[in-house]
């Protein structure tokens, strides 16, 4: 599978167990420069660049992985949340759809079961009430 079809699939995922559309153009994703990678974005796996509509992951992702479509799943929701034009209090409000839903895609698609720590996602989903 393409790189194409499988944002395609993972955008018709999206459209099916959420109420975005998703009837936009299908985003560039980029493999991230070892700058990118090891100074600037050490922790993320990927990321969705809103100014330049640009998906980033990193270069040593192999997209028949589960995890990594996990991953891309992640983006293309940041993505769609941008077309839609979703607002949130802070950016960090943009997680609570992300990834909860990618847990789900995780699941449904994979068999593969993403326990991540609830307080964390509580932490870095919030606004800064904890």
């Amino acid at each position: 599978m393409s790189m194409k079809e499988l944002i395609i699939s993972l955008m018709l995922w999206i459209g099916t167990n959420t109420d975005y559309g998703v009837d936009f153009p299908v985003p560039r994703v980029e493999r991230m420069g070892i700058i990118m990678e090891e100074i600037i974005f050490p922790d993320y796996e990927g990321f969705y660049d809103y100014k330049k509509n640009i998906i980033y992951i990193r270069r040593e992702l192999d997209l028949k992985d589960p995890w990594t479509q996990g991953v891309l799943l992640h983006e293309v929701i940041h993505y769609l949340q941008d077309m839609n034009n979703t607002q949130f209090e802070c950016t960090a409000e943009m997680e609570k759809d992300a990834w909860p839903l990618q847990k789900k895609y995780l699941k449904e698609v994979h068999n593969y079961i993403w326990n991540y720590n609830i307080l964390w996602y509580m932490v870095i989903s919030d606004c800064g009430q904890y």
